[in-house]
C-alpha cells in the first residue's frame, strides 16, 4: 500500500459527500443540455437545427462523463485505474524505505555506521569517493 492509499483511506465523509454532490451536478447539467436537445421535434418551431444538436452533444458529453467520474470516484474513495506495481518498483520502495544507499562510482553499499555532514557529502569506505546522497 503506497502513501496515495493511505491518505484515500483518511478522507472525511463530508469531502465525500462534496465530490458526490459536485460530480452530480455536472453530471445533471450535461443530462439536461442532452434532453433538452434531442428532445424537441425537428423541424417545429424554435427546435435547434441539426448542428447545433451535434455541436452541443459534443460539449454535454464530456459533462456526463466527467461529471459521473467524479461522483464515482468520491463515493467509492478509490481511482478507476488498477495500479499494477512491479517487481522492480517494489524492491525500489523496499530500498528507499530502509534507507540503503550504494555508492555510484562502485556501487558498493554504504555501512550503517557512517558519518553524513549536514549537505549530504558522504565517503565511500570502498572506493574512497566523495559524493552527495541527495544527488546519487
Amino acid at each position: 500500500m503506497n502513501e496515495l492509499d493511505k491518505q484515500q483511506e483518511n478522507v472525511a465523509a463530508g469531502a465525500r459527500f462534496v465530490g458526490v454532490v459536485i460530480g452530480c451536478v455536472f453530471a445533471g447539467i450535461g443530462l439536461t443540455v442532452l434532453g433538452f436537445m434531442w428532445s424537441q421535434p425537428f423541424g417545429g418551431f424554435h427546435s435547434p437545427p441539426l448542428f447545433f444538436r451535434i455541436f452541443a452533444s459534443f460539449i454535454a458529453i464530456p459533462f456526463v462523463l466527467i461529471g459521473g467520474l467524479t461522483a464515482y470516484s468520491s463515493l467509492t474513495g478509490k481511482g478507476l485505474k488498477k495500479k499494477r506495481s512491479s517487481k522492480r518498483a517494489r524492491s525500489a520502495m523496499q530500498s528507499s524505505s530502509q534507507g540503503t544507499y550504494a555508492c555510484p562510482t562502485c556501487n558498493a553499499p554504504l555501512s550503517d555506521n557512517l558519518d553524513v555532514s549536514p549537505h549530504g557529502d558522504v565517503k565511500c569506505g570502498y572506493c574512497n569517493s566523495w559524493f552527495n546522497i541527495h544527488h546519487a
